[in-house]
């Protein structure tokens, strides 16, 4: 009973290392991480030759951005 608890052990975790190695590998295409740029991704809507910020407000399990005219955040 001993071995077979153990020989359960040793697959689950030979198991686990392998999915952790594919879902690493899976993140990179041509040696460089496919990963969005740290840019305002919020789409702008109405008139764009205002420049907004976006503020963000944190809450127990919630984020809510908010976009302002940037003489609105000074």
């Amino acid at each position: 009973m001993t071995s077979w608890l153990h020989s359960t052990i040793i697959a689950t975790s030979i198991a686990a290392c392998a999915a952790v190695g594919f879902a690493s590998a899976s993140i990179y295409s041509d040696g460089v991480a496919d990963t969005a740029a740290k840019a305002d991704r919020l789409p702008m809507v109405g008139d764009t030759k205002i420049d907004y910020r976006t503020v963000e407000t944190r809450f127990d399990g919630m984020s809510v951005l908010t976009r302002l005219p940037v003489t609105a955040v000074n």
